[in-house]
C-alpha cells in the first residue's frame, strides 16, 4: 500500500515534471536513464516504473499541464468545489453528504482520477473520439467518473440523443483497456493459490479456495489504503474556504501566476526525512507550483526562503497539517464552506481597464 502510493507522489510524480532531467544532464552516471520525462513509464515502460490505475501520460496532461497552468480555474480537472456541484446540491443531510465522501477516500483513483485523466488525454488528441465527437449536452470541463459510462448514456437517450448515448459506452471500453494492467495487479496475490490449487499442487492444510480468497480480499485492501494515504496527501492541497479560486486565466511565470501558488496552494509540515516521506514530499505544495521541475530535496531547501518573502510582502502562505487540510477539503467538497472567488490576486493595469477585481476584495461571485 504504502509502496504503491510512494511510486506514485515521491518517484513518479517528479520524474514526469522532469524534477531530475537536469541532474540527468550534468550528472548522466547519477541515476539510470529511464528516470527521465518521456522516458520514465512510457509504453512498456508503465509495466516496470510506474503501473497505477492513471495512465501516466493521462496524468501527464491533466496534472503536468491543466492543472498546473489553470490552478483553481474552471479549466483545473483538479478543483474540488467545482467538481463536487452535484452533491451540493444534494438535498441530503450533512451527515450523509459527508459519510459519501468516505467512497471517494478509498476508492478514488479508479473511480474519479483514471477515467478523468484519461478524458483530459483523448481530448487533447485532435483526432481522438473523444476529441471530435465529444457530447454538446455535457462540458467538457465537467469531471468524469466511472458512475458517468452509466449515467450519462442513459441521459442522452431520455433527451433523445442516441449518437451520444452509444458514445459513452465507446469511451468507456477504451478506458477499460487502460485499467484492466491495474487490474491485475490488485487481484494478482490471489493468482497462485489458484493455480497451484487447480494443478492440485497446493501443499498446505488451508484450503486454496480460502487462501485465494484471503490473497484477493488482501490486494483489494492495501489498494484501498493506498488510496486513502493519497487522497489525504493530494486532493486536500488547494482546497478550503482559505484559498482562491478563479474566472480568469493568467500567464505562466508571470506575477500573478506565482501569486496563485501561494493564494490557492497549502503546505503541509516539512522539514524531516520522516515527515517529507510520510506526505509523499507532497507537503511543499507552493514550492512546487511555482517552480514545478525541482527535485524534492531542493523543495526542502527552497521552502524556507518562500515563506520568508510571503511573509516579508504580506502575500499569503498557508501551512498546516495534512489531516486539518483534509477536513477543510471536505467542508468545501461537501458545501458547508466556500472557496474565495476572484477574477485575480493582483491584476495589471489592462486587468483593470475591463473591470477585473482584484483578490483582497474578496468578492464572492463576482
Amino acid at each position: 500500500s504504502t509502496a504503491r502510493c510512494m511510486r506514485w507522489t515521491i518517484i513518479g510524480h517528479h520524474v514526469s515534471h522532469g524534477g531530475y532531467d537536469k541532474l540527468q544532464r550534468s550528472h548522466p552516471e547519477a541515476l539510470p536513464k529511464q528516470y527521465k520525462r518521456g522516458i520514465f513509464a512510457t509504453g512498456y515502460r508503465r509495466f516496470i516504473d510506474w503501473l497505477d490505475w492513471m495512465l501516466p501520460g493521462a496524468w501527464d496532461v491533466e496534472h503536468n499541464k491543466m492543472h498546473h497552468y489553470y490552478l483553481s480555474e474552471n479549466k483545473d480537472p483538479d478543483l474540488v468545489e467545482r467538481n463536487f456541484e452535484l452533491l451540493h446540491a444534494m438535498p441530503l443531510p450533512s451527515v450523509i453528504k459527508y459519510a459519501s465522501m468516505v467512497f471517494w477516500m478509498f476508492t478514488w483513483k479508479a473511480t474519479y482520477y483514471s477515467p478523468n485523466t484519461f478524458k483530459e488525454l483523448e481530448l487533447s488528441r485532435p483526432r481522438s473520439l473523444a476529441a471530435q465527437r465529444w457530447p454538446k449536452s455535457r462540458p467538457r470541463t465537467d469531471p468524469l467518473t466511472l458512475f458517468d459510462f452509466a449515467r450519462l448514456p442513459v441521459e442522452c437517450l431520455a433527451r433523445g440523443e442516441v449518437a451520444d448515448a452509444f458514445f459513452w459506452p465507446a469511451l468507456f471500453v477504451q478506458w477499460l483497456l487502460v485499467v484492466v494492467p491495474m487490474m491485475a495487479l490488485v487481484a494478482f496475490p490471489a493468482a497462485f493459490p489458484m493455480i497451484l490449487g487447480t494443478v492440485s499442487w497446493w501443499p498446505f492444510a488451508l484450503p486454496w479456495q480460502t487462501a485465494a480468497t484471503k490473497a484477493l480480499l488482501g490486494g483489494v485492501v492495501a489498494d484501498m489504503m493506498s488510496n486513502l494515504h493519497s487522497f489525504i496527501i493530494i486532493a486536500c492541497n488547494h482546497s478550503g474556504s482559505d484559498l482562491y479560486r478563479y474566472f480568469t486565466s493568467c500567464k505562466a511565470y508571470s506575477a500573478e501566476w506565482f501569486l496563485r501558488c501561494a493564494y490557492s496552494s497549502a503546505n503541509f509540515e516539512t522539514g524531516s526525512d520522516f515527515v517529507d516521506i510520510a506526505y509523499g514530499w507532497l507537503n511543499y505544495q507552493i514550492e512546487h507550483h511555482m517552480f514545478p521541475d525541482m527535485t524534492p530535496l531542493q523543495y526542502r531547501k527552497l521552502q524556507p526562503l518562500v515563506k520568508s518573502v510571503c511573509k516579508k510582502h504580506g502575500v499569503q502562505y498557508i501551512q498546516q497539517n495534512g489531516l486539518y487540510r483534509t477536513w477543510r477539503m471536505l467542508r468545501c467538497a461537501v458545501g458547508d464552506d466556500q472557496m474565495i472567488q476572484c477574477n485575480a490576486i493582483l491584476p495589471p493595469a489592462s486587468a483593470k481597464d475591463k473591470g477585473l477585481v482584484p483578490a483582497n476584495d474578496k468578492v464572492l461571485g463576482s
